[in-house]
């Protein structure tokens, strides 16, 4: 293992960047596909918090798959009816994102 700067470290997300494409319930999902949000699937079903109960079932647009240092997979998704969705600027922004492990989304079809 190496880092860049020498230090004989390297963190697992570096070698491998996050996939463009990853399959949910048979579906494949990527940037721009419409899903359903389903938080706390991860937890067995538990709701953490305020902001899964008010998310829950809502329909959004994963914008970008991530992956931590770990190897965790984050799917970045923006809710269809907010509308500040289409200013994609952090600084403005930040809180029009949600991150959601992809047991916690359910992809929908194209009629749905």
């Amino acid at each position: 293992m190496s880092l860049a700067d020498g230090s004989g470290w390297t963190f697992p997300g570096e070698d491998y960047p996050p996939p463009e494409i990853i399959t949910i319930a048979g579906r494949q999902v990527r940037a721009g596909t419409r899903v359903r949000l389903c938080p706390g699937r991860a937890r067995q079903g538990r709701l953490a918090d305020a902001f899964d109960l008010l998310l829950e079932g809502r329909i959004g647009r994963v914008e970008v798959i991530q992956q931590d240092f770990e190897n965790r997979l984050y799917l970045v998704v923006t809710l269809d009816d907010d509308p500040g969705r289409e200013q994609w600027d952090e600084r403005v922004l930040p809180g029009h994102r949600f991150f959601f492990f992809p047991e916690e989304v359910e992809p929908l079809g194209e009629e749905e």
